[in-house]
């Protein structure tokens, strides 16, 4: 197979595998899943979140569960 032959197979597989994939790009929205528990700000209450960008925002964030 030729060098351009080669090049253009390789452009058309990353061509293809970014449309398979939707171009996804990771943006400044984006939040990872894991679950992390808060505390709100007089520390009364504790409570689990899905990841750390549901938790409202002046909350303490535990990894390991609610120390109380």
């Amino acid at each position: 197979m030729s060098k351009l032959k080669l090049r253009l197979a390789g452009l058309a597989f990353i061509a293809l595998s970014l449309l398979a994939l939707g171009s996804r790009v990771a943006s400044a929205n984006d939040c990872i899943d894991v679950v992390v528990w808060a505390s709100d700000p007089d520390h009364t209450v504790c409570y689990e979140f899905a990841n750390p960008c549901g938790v409202p925002q002046g909350w303490t964030i535990y990894t390991d569960g609610c120390p109380f």
